[in-house]
């Protein structure tokens, strides 16, 4: 994963001394070299991390007659591109920056509906002065934007940007509560720089000021592209659209790892891996997260399943890490603000240890199972709600009393959980959850609660699938999870990458019949079937997958020392008043007696890392409150 950065000013500036302030702060992306383009107005700049084979003769930005580009991405349809613009040459031989570049100047802003994989491009035309940027489907590649009427700059990240010094820096609150909500609104932390969303084209025109032109050219929605007969087709059909999605992945000569968890998703992807390494003779690195040989308490972890996978794959090499040095969800936060440049989910140490494990391996591409409980392998019971909408009562109701069953809870849990939690009745008690449970918006304080009424959007929909349509085209999941999570593995020089979130397994989801999760009374029977010889049977039948993240309630309440500094040490008063203190000690008392689960742990960390954030945010002038 590359960086990009540039700055485009309205008339020739007096110096490149804002360009060079940028230079400096994006230098951690050179990994693998840089290129720079400047004329009297426009400076771009490509800083390499390589992983894709194509990339070693990449020369960027590349410049073609009047057009330069200057493009972080990986094209997973080359060979169809070649045969659209009627090139001779072979994939390997044209760079995605030149494809993409020569489909702009056939089909003009429409180029992007011929193009397939992950990017975040800039073009500029040196003769008409104008600027053409977009993004791919998914959001899987960061783009941010400020333009002040004198000048446009862009970065892949936002420290990019405020080096040039261009923004008055202005505390944008709305974005901040947002993300706590994890909710996305295509702002950052600064009011006046913004990040463009998923799917979206970006125009700018520099003799006509405030011309900023965005377009969304694709939204995920119900095709009907698929549609089979019996459930054997179906699972056959998901079997093959993953293994393109993790093979049109592995066109590397870097070590490839992957973060094996013991699942059904990682174990899948670590099995098809495997099988395709070992055609080149290649190793697969698995890192996995176990709990400490000298843990006491009652969890157990996924050190069994792990190493079943490598029993059945030799060509597998496993690394287990734990955590018993002591570090926990606050460790470092200072290091992961700046890595990250936005609040981070609370199990972000786990993911700063496994990119530090591989980067020590000299890994270069890895794999997570990422987003698979999203789709591919959903537990169906949400979509229980579908099969009552469609009218399919007794379906409905059979699928309900194996739900109960299969989670040792009652049917009327089942029902509120699968029907009520999905439908409109949620919403005339949705207000009050957050109150009841001391939830995240419960937790910030009276002041910025009202702004976070209604933003969750990971939230329950009336449809699971309204649900992944909704957090993907509004942008959330490439801004709120792909961003960080690339980010993060780019400033240890690794790609990291998400097959089980692929385009085409996205629309494939929008087509799966509800009850083909749910085959045979068997929760995610979809992917279980699918993966059918991938895995040991152990792993494709099991039931009890434990927490990715272990032990996490036991760290958060080793961190008190942390926690009440940030509750009682004045360099933190300002912060913390971002916080309802009072119902944050209630939640907090309640945890250390016991009384609360690891989600309760979750959400406040969370809200102790808010008042972090929000502190390391002064430290750069950007202030919650003004004194």
């Amino acid at each position: 994963m590359s960086a990009i950065f540039g700055i485009i000013f309205t008339s020739p500036p007096k110096s490149d001394s804002a360009f060079a302030a940028m230079q400096q702060a994006m230098a951690h992306r050179a990994k693998d070299g840089k290129g720079t383009y400047h004329d009297t107005r426009a400076f771009l700049a490509t800083y390499q991390l390589i992983t894709s084979v194509r990339q070693h003769n990449e020369l960027l930005p590349y410049q073609e007659d009047e057009y330069v580009i200057t493009c972080d991405s990986r094209l997973d349809n080359q060979s169809n591109i070649i045969s659209l613009l009627g090139l001779p040459h072979k994939n390997h031989e044209i760079a995605d920056a030149c494809l993409i570049l020569k489909l702009y100047r056939k089909y003009g802003s429409n180029c992007t509906d011929y193009l397939v994989g992950e990017f975040a491009f800039v073009i500029w035309n040196k003769e008409t002065r104008t600027i053409f940027a977009a993004t791919d489907h998914m959001g899987f590649r960061s783009f941010y934007y400020y333009y002040n009427g004198q000048a446009f700059v862009f970065a892949s990240e936002i420290k990019g940007i405020t080096a040039a010094n261009q923004t008055p820096k202005r505390f944008d609150r709305n974005n901040t509560v947002n993300k706590f909500m994890v909710n996305f609104d295509g702002g950052t932390y600064d009011a006046d720089i913004k990040q463009l969303p998923a799917a979206t084209r970006l125009t700018w025109q520099c003799d006509e000021p405030h011309s900023i032109g965005l377009y969304k050219y694709w939204q995920l929605k119900k095709q009907g592209r698929y549609a089979f007969t019996n459930d054997s087709d179906w699972a056959a059909c998901m079997r093959e659209l993953i293994i393109n999605a993790v093979n049109k992945r592995l066109d590397t000569d870097k070590p490839v790892g992957i973060s094996l968890s013991g699942g059904l998703d990682s174990s899948f992807l670590a099995g098809i891996l495997a099988t395709e390494l070992q055609k080149k003779n290649k190793p697969l690195y698995t890192i996995s997260n176990v709990l400490s040989p000298d843990y006491t308490g009652t969890q157990k972890d996924e050190r069994y399943y792990m190493e079943l996978m490598g029993k059945k794959y030799p060509n597998i090499q496993q690394e287990f890490i734990d955590f018993s040095d002591g570090s926990g969800p606050f460790t470092n936060l200072v290091d992961t603000f700046e890595r990250l440049e936005v609040l981070a989910y609370p199990f972000i140490y786990t993911d700063k240890r496994l990119f530090e494990t591989a980067s020590q391996k000299g890994i270069g591409l890895f794999f997570n199972g990422f987003g698979g409980d999203f789709a591919m392998s959903y537990k169906g019971d949400g979509l229980i709600y579908d099969q009552l909408k469609a009218g399919q009562l007794r379906a409905a109701f059979k699928s309900l009393a194996f739900i109960a069953a299969d989670n040792k809870i009652s049917f009327l849990q089942a029902f509120r959980t699968c029907i009520l939690d999905n439908s409109f009745a949620r919403k005339l008690y949705e207000p009050i959850l957050p109150y009841l449970r001391l939830e995240r918006q419960a937790l910030l304080s009276k002041e910025l609660a009202p702004l976070a009424a209604g933003k969750v959007a990971f939230g329950a929909t009336a449809s699971v699938k309204k649900r992944l349509a909704t957090i993907i085209n509004t942008g959330t999941l490439g801004g709120m999870l792909f961003s960080t999570q690339k980010k993060l593995s780019a400033s240890y020089g690794i790609e990291s990458t998400v097959p089980l979130l692929d385009k085409n397994l996205m629309e494939f989801f929008m087509d799966i019949p509800p009850e083909q999760f749910l085959v045979n009374n068997w929760q995610r029977s979809l992917m279980r079937r699918a993966m059918e010889g991938f895995v040991p049977k152990e792993i494709q039948w099991r039931k009890d997958k434990k927490p990715f993240v272990l032990d996490f309630t036991e760290k958060f309440i080793q961190s008190h020392t942390y926690i009440d500094a940030v509750l009682q040490d004045a360099s933190y008063e300002r912060s913390r008043q971002a916080l309802h203190i009072n119902r944050f000690k209630t939640l907090y008392g309640a945890i250390l007696e016991g009384k609360r689960n690891n989600t309760d742990c979750r959400i406040a960390a969370w809200a102790v890392e808010l008042v972090a954030y929000l502190h390391w945010l002064e430290a750069k002038d950007y202030f919650y409150k003004k004194v």
